[in-house]
């Protein structure tokens, strides 16, 4: 499916409201050295956001302060309107903000419905697990095809599917999604970033990534920030960051 620029979403009428996610005046990083440098970003309801820049430019770390991997020296994370800033992964994931990480999490032993059935671990009423894992199936048809089959034998692009399933599992408001197109051809890639606007268009989700590949990641982004050396240089619908000529000479190769 081709990756075309959105037509809907917040950007299209502008991000006005209250945000969802508001980063204000982060700084911090690594065993007293600041990595990070007065960082703010913010990300409104039914928006899809991408931070990009170079290799060891504070992407990444921009994300652990976000979901309490690294606190913050100074400033501030705001989540639904509540002071989250330095919160345990497990708090805000009951908050309603998710996390599908770089690195592969599927259990590759286990069936598709098993993956799934691990994002609601904590859950024991077994009828709502059903009911989820129901709707999950709804929203991605290939993976209820597959679902008594072993996860390790999906396609690189289903897994990715599978792991934003099972972060869905317990209906979280916001995903933030770490590098989706790692390991995956750039046929994979743009059915990953289709499945991302199919579900902010068909099930209202909001979604904030950091990604490398920025030409694909932009072209779907309602906004975009560019993070360079620890600090937001650039930001913008993806459009006006595709168009940009100096984000297209350092960031984009043209």
């Amino acid at each position: 499916m081709p990756i075309s620029e959105p037509e809907t979403g917040r950007a299209a009428a502008g991000a006005t409201g209250a945000p969802l996610l508001d980063v204000q005046g982060v700084t911090g990083g690594y065993g007293g050295f600041d990595i990070l440098h007065d960082v703010s970003l913010q990300v409104h309801p039914g928006e899809i956001v991408c931070i990009v820049g170079p290799n060891g430019s504070g992407k990444s770390t921009v994300f652990r302060a976000i979901y309490g991997l690294v606190r913050p020296r100074l400033g501030r994370v705001s989540f639904a309107g509540r002071d989250v800033t330095g919160q345990a992964p497990d708090r805000l994931l009951r908050s309603g903000m998710a996390l599908v990480p770089q690195l592969s999490t599927v259990f590759g032993e286990m069936s598709v419905h098993e993956n799934l059935e691990l994002g609601m671990y904590l859950e024991r009423d077994r009828a709502r697990i059903r009911r989820r894992i129901d709707e999950v199936f709804d929203l991605f048809p290939r993976l209820r095809e597959r679902r008594d089959q072993l996860a390790g034998s999906l396609s690189g692009g289903e897994r990715r599917a599978l792991e934003i399933g099972r972060s869905l599992m317990l209906d979280p408001t916001m995903i933030l999604m770490d590098e989706p197109s790692v390991g995956l051809s750039p046929k994979l890639v743009g059915e990953v970033f289709a499945q991302l606007l199919e579900l902010r268009d068909q099930a209202g989700l909001t979604f904030l990534m950091v990604e490398q590949n920025a030409r694909s990641a932009l072209a779907i982004a309602d906004r975009g920030y560019v993070v360079e050396r620890g600090r937001t240089s650039h930001t913008g619908t993806g459009r006006e960051l595709l168009d940009d000529p100096e984000v297209r000479r350092a960031f984009l190769g043209g």
